[in-house]
């Protein structure tokens, strides 16, 4: 027997372990199938990388699983094993009965309460990767799967940042210090700019995605391009219409300043505070019309174009350090981090796509010195010596 994944067909006993009942999604690299683990009794999520896969891919399999297997918290999704069958990586995890966030918003905003407890559950879960030395580097609403009781799970690890601890033989350029990685409609201007990605990175992400809960609509649209750059010149524009306490949160999460951001865990503070019965309004400024300096545009669109082509299908890598002259950047090519659904399934632990491709983006002129606030383990600038970083996902909720 055996059960059909687009044009190909998989062992309905894979791995002499799994039991293939149907298929849950596919992404670029990789299919996501329903299976059931005959020797432990329990349904899993497997992640099986299609035959061709590159190097790299099967690479950010293994990291991923590794990392992974160190980090327990309740919003994170659970590995429960890795291995290689037939020079095909695989991954069989926590199996979410729910949807995205992303589907969910698809269908209409969220009520502000509701956003509160998303954002306060994700932000929690944020503070204990940041504790645990990890950037996940790709929040967005469609790596959030919602369980069967509405809570929120961070997942899909694959580009995440490992701060800290020895680099995997195989892994140097994979998880190289000057690395960019991430969807770019979340990233966040300091990644634009060519700094790197720490915590408040992935605390920018997340403001991004609870305004996107709040509106339905994704805050920096258009092309790969123009949805990486338009951040750099202007920051979100944050609805009127928000309590006052709401509106300042997300403020002070999107600032276009990396050390004006809360940390993760100040955020999950911030999103507690109930709503006062008299919804109270914030008078915000209308969006700044000023132009942030880009040095050398023309040149960054152009190498970004070339770096979106040759990174097309997922959260892509790309170097960021920088030349003495604007030029492209290298690319190393990345697996997808998303996979697309198939209907009336539940979500696999890794989600399905519902933002663009992920394109890399170069970035300006040289970048000045940052300055770096210690909020946590993954707030801390590489010491120099730090020679790459790692790939992660989460684990389950009790």
């Amino acid at each position: 027997m055996t059960v059909t994944t687009g044009s190909r067909t998989e062992p309905a006993l894979f791995a002499d372990r799994y039991r293939v009942s149907s298929v849950l999604g596919h992404g670029g690299c990789a299919d996501v199938l329903r299976a059931v683990d005959e020797r432990l009794d329990r349904e899993v999520a497997l992640k099986v990388v299609r035959p061709g896969a590159t190097a790299d891919t099967a690479r950010r399999f293994r990291t991923e699983a590794r990392v992974l297997a160190r980090l327990h918290h309740p919003g994170l999704v659970e590995v429960y094993d890795y291995g290689i069958v037939a020079q095909r990586p695989y991954l069989a995890l926590e199996l979410v009965d729910g949807p995205t966030l992303a589907a969910t918003v698809r269908s209409a905003p969220l009520p502000t309460a509701e956003v509160r407890r998303l954002g306060r559950d994700l932000a929690q879960t944020l503070a204990f990767v940041h504790t645990h030395g990890v950037v996940h580097r790709d929040v967005k609403p469609s790596n959030v799967l919602l369980d069967r009781d509405g809570r929120p799970r961070l997942a899909d690890f694959g580009v995440a940042r490992l701060l800290h601890g020895p680099v995997a033989p195989g892994d140097e350029e994979l998880t190289h210090t000057g690395l960019v990685v991430g969807t770019p409609a979340y990233l966040a201007p300091e990644q634009m700019r060519g700094q790197g990605a720490r915590a408040a990175a992935d605390v920018y992400a997340l403001g991004l995605l609870l305004l996107e809960c709040l509106t339905g609509n994704r805050e920096y649209t258009g092309a790969p391009i123009e949805a990486a750059a338009a951040r750099l010149h202007r920051p979100p524009a944050i609805p009127r219409h928000l309590p006052g306490n709401l509106a300042t949160t997300l403020l002070r999460m999107t600032s276009m300043d990396p050390e004006q951001r809360p940390s993760a865990a100040a955020c999950a503070e911030l999103l507690e505070v109930p709503e006062p019965e008299a919804r109270s309004t914030l008078a915000l400024p209308h969006p700044s019309r000023r132009t942030y300096a880009v040095a050398g545009r023309p040149a960054l669109l152009a190498a970004v174009s070339v770096l979106v082509l040759a990174g097309v299908g997922g959260s892509t890598a790309f170097d960021d350090r920088l030349p003495a002259a604007p030029r492209p950047a290298a690319v190393l090519p990345s697996a997808p981090a998303a996979s697309e659904p198939v209907p009336a399934q539940p979500s696999p632990s890794s989600p399905p796509a519902t933002e663009p491709a992920a394109g890399a983006v170069a970035r300006p002129a040289a970048p000045p010195a940052p300055t770096g606030v210690a909020r946590s383990a993954a707030d801390r600038p590489d010491d120099g010596k730090q020679k790459g970083h790692r790939s992660a996902q989460g684990k389950k909720r009790k």
